[in-house]
């Protein structure tokens, strides 16, 4: 009788010590924390933030699926403080837009220097942003809505479009860049851009004030800033 009631006690304790385990999250994997969508070439489009929490450790596979595509396009996101993308070695684009001019993000910085093979950044509406540390083989920017007020771009060599909106950049050093072909800086501070060591401009666009410096072909626009 006694070996028979210790028997339940401990089928009982170990189902006990399951459930609680399940209730740690222990259980989950990434797959149930991130999302690949197979319609988009499994690129990563979601994160459950409950299952993750706030700050961000993106693995280079999920399940058997290497990511090497990562579009975030959701206010939700703002739940975000951090985001570490280091271990995505195939990484070669990178999206994150939320979508709201005021939100709640506390993500200050994002660093792409071990991403070897990202080629096109777009980052929107991240108003606490105020670091970006670029890959070296990026060719394409796209910044929008950020706090970023300076820019290293001086070791891509292989960029070809940079565009930044509405965000306190204040200089721009893109004589490094020779292979640049198209500048749009709206609603900045920059002042003074000079762009003779970029003989393959195509197009300029660029505030009301700010004064070219070099001499180049390509097309100038100037925009008439916002109130």
């Amino acid at each position: 009788m006694k070996r028979a009631n210790f028997k339940t006690i401990y089928v009982t304790l170990i189902c006990l010590i399951i459930t609680l385990l399940c209730g740690c999250n222990l259980f989950v994997t990434d797959k149930d924390k991130f999302y690949l969508d197979k319609d988009l070439d499994y690129m990563l489009t979601w994160i459950d933030l409950e299952k993750t929490g706030s700050d961000i450790i993106i693995p280079s596979k999920v399940g058997n699926k290497t990511v090497k595509k990562i579009s975030l396009k959701d206010p939700y996101f703002s739940g975000i403080d951090s985001l570490d993308v280091s271990h995505v070695e195939d990484l070669e684009s990178f999206k994150l837009g939320l979508f709201v001019e005021k939100n709640k993000s506390k993500l200050k910085k994002l660093d792409f220097s071990k991403n070897k093979k990202l080629k096109s950044i777009l980052v929107s509406e991240t108003n606490t942003l105020n670091e970006i540390i670029f890959n070296n083989n990026c060719e394409d920017i796209y910044l929008e809505g950020t706090s970023v007020k300076k820019i290293n771009i001086k070791l891509l060599k292989n960029l070809r479009d940079f565009s930044y909106y509405n965000g306190p950049l204040e200089e721009l050093d893109v004589s490094n860049n020779p292979y640049l072909e198209q500048i749009w800086i709206e609603n900045a501070n920059i002042k003074v851009l000079d762009v003779s060591k970029n003989p393959k401009l195509k197009n300029i666009i660029v505030d009301e004030g700010t004064q070219i410096i070099g001499p180049t072909n390509a097309h100038i626009e100037y925009n008439k800033r916002a109130e």
